[in-house]
């Protein structure tokens, strides 16, 4: 028999990390400069846990998983420069667990950055390179990257507990299902309708949960996620599975997620994940300077970038509202401080 979101809501375990509702503060001065559409900003980068970001929400729901099975040795991957990697450890501390991060690359000279703060919080840090298709393996549960480090924990006499890439997993969608809720209410107590959302895209476990959550709280508005990274396979298809895997799981009413219905763009990627491009620069001093706020050289600088560049090229309406989630990732401006000059 089928549930509704909000019977998974009440029962599954939650706990709390984070400062919510974040704000949603309109963009004037950026609106005005590119002369519309209105522009709105959902400020998960003010979620509060090791200087917030997006994935404090998804670990409200994974870290009460990990809790109740009585886990105290949380292990996952990520890169250099992991905004994830820094909020789950932020988050396993502030519980009393132990953290073991791999990180794709070699050691560093420097540590800078999320990976300064990694530091600071005391992570056993792995630095490991991998490809691609091992995390996606990650992603999909076959833990070919972190097995034998489980294994490493339980000999040990511990409890590990390994958590995908970025929690893009059911249990993690469930953190933004219930961000839609909050953007819901925000819009209709301020009186907006809002017509697009647009966010950077990495493992795509943020706009899968956005996604769901449109059709859970019948939202109409269009997802337009902005690819950071190359993939081996298509984002959109990630993505559409992610959705599917999400509503199997929890056994929702819901109706099934198809390909063509996720917008992924792949446009302004340039050399590749954590590389800016000129635009991404370009768009990270247009916003701190129009509208005081700091976007990341990995993530939301390159979907600034490409909204930016769409809206010049009139892809969005004047009189349209677009709502642009900021996910956070200012730590990672320190680690890039030689291309801002």
């Amino acid at each position: 028999m089928s549930k509704k979101i909000e019977e998974i809501l009440e029962e599954v375990n939650r706990v709390p990390l984070g400062f919510f509702p974040t704000p949603l503060e309109r963009a004037k001065k950026l609106t005005d400069l590119l002369g519309g559409p209105n522009i709105f900003l959902k400020r998960d980068d003010c979620t509060g846990l090791a200087f917030g970001g997006n994935k404090t929400r998804k670990l409200e729901f994974v870290m009460a998983d990990a809790l109740e099975k009585n886990a105290d040795v949380i292990i996952t991957i990520g890169g250099l420069q992991s905004n994830w990697a820094r909020q789950m450890a932020a988050a396993a501390k502030k519980l009393g667990m132990e953290v073991i991060l791999v990180l794709n690359g070699k050691e560093p000279k420097e540590h800078q950055g999320n990976l300064l703060l990694d530091r600071i919080l005391g992570c056993d840090i792995r630095f490991r390179p991998y490809t691609n298709e091992d995390e996606e393996k990650e992603e999909a549960g076959e833990t070919p990257i972190t097995r034998e480090i489980a294994e490493e924990v339980k000999k040990n006499g511990k409890i590990p507990y390994i958590i995908p890439l970025g929690a893009a997993n059911p249990l993690g969608n469930l953190g933004y299902i219930t961000a839609i809720k909050e953007l819901k209410d925000q819009s209709e107590k301020s009186d907006i309708n809002i017509d697009y959302i647009v966010l950077a895209v990495g493992t795509g476990g943020t706009q899968a949960g956005i996604e769901l959550g449109l059709r859970f709280f019948q939202m109409n508005a269009k997802v337009y996620g902005i690819s950071v990274s190359r993939h081996t396979k298509p984002k959109s298809k990630e993505i559409a599975d992610l959705c599917n895997r999400t509503i199997d799981f929890f056994e929702l009413e819901c109706p099934r997620f198809f390909l063509d219905e996720v917008t992924v763009n792949y446009d302004y990627i340039g050399k590749g994940y954590a590389i800016p491009t000129k635009e991404c620069i370009k768009a990270i001093y247009t916003t701190a300077r129009t509208e005081g706020i700091i976007l990341d050289s990995v993530y939301t600088g390159k979907a600034m970038a490409g909204l930016i560049d769409l809206i010049k090229k009139g892809e969005f309406k004047k009189d349209e509202n677009i709502v642009f989630l900021h996910t956070g990732g200012g730590p990672a401006v320190f680690a890039f401080n030689s291309i801002f000059k």
